[in-house]
């Protein structure tokens, strides 16, 4: 109970954390930044990188402009972005924390964390790091499909063959309702032989170990 209610209250101490660093930008601020933002999307979906270039930093960080151009120049995306936290970095630096979605040709992603680091250079908010421009495109899209694959398929390869498992088990036993297990399993799937082989199977090797046993 103890750790608990610690845990409430570290949930509620980062909230309060949270609003005072989002408390600390203006809203004028915000709205600039959701200005550049926009200038951003619509850039994308424009196939036109040229505003993006423009209201990059002179202090960026060294490879950024060739970067975003290298990875949208000549690609046709549509470009959605959200924002769901600003952070104070100091020095006139803000961190913005969004959700894109984004669609090219053969692929479409969403629901996905990407940032922008905006500083204020004058009376302007100037992009000075982001990751956004790495995260448009087919290789980064399949790599994370990659990546599920490498896990997904040995388990998917090994819940079909426990099923296949379970089913030849049932078919090949005798035992009361068998035909409502089989159908258990046709509809459940893996759940169905989850279930036969610790309520069904297990009772029926223990009844059969004990026959064997007063044969003996």
């Amino acid at each position: 109970m103890i750790k608990i209610k610690n845990y409430v209250f570290i949930f509620f101490l980062s909230l309060i954390i949270a609003h005072s660093v989002s408390g600390q930008i203006s809203s004028s601020d915000k709205t600039q930044i959701q200005n550049q933002i926009n200038v951003i999307v619509n850039s994308i979906n424009n196939n036109d990188i040229k505003e993006i270039i423009n209201i990059i930093s002179p202090s960026a960080r060294p490879g950024l402009k060739d970067e975003i151009q290298s990875n949208l120049e000549g690609k046709r995306l549509i470009f959605e972005e959200s924002i769901s936290s600003y952070e104070d970095l100091g020095d006139n630096k803000v961190k913005v924390n969004g959700i894109y979605a984004a669609k090219g040709i053969g692929w479409v992603i969403q629901g996905m964390p990407n940032y922008f680091i905006f500083e204020k250079y004058g009376n302007s908010w100037l992009l000075v790091d982001t990751d956004f421009h790495k995260k448009l495109g087919s290789e980064y899209v399949f790599g994370i499909i990659k990546k599920i694959s490498i896990f997904a398929i040995p388990i998917f390869i090994a819940t079909s063959a426990f099923w296949v498992w379970m089913l030849i088990d049932v078919l090949k036993r005798d035992f009361e309702n068998k035909v409502l297990w089989i159908i258990l399993l046709l509809i459940l799937g893996f759940l169905g032989a989850i279930l036969y082989f610790f309520i069904i199977r297990r009772k029926l090797n223990k009844k059969e170990q004990n026959t064997s046993y007063q044969k003996v």
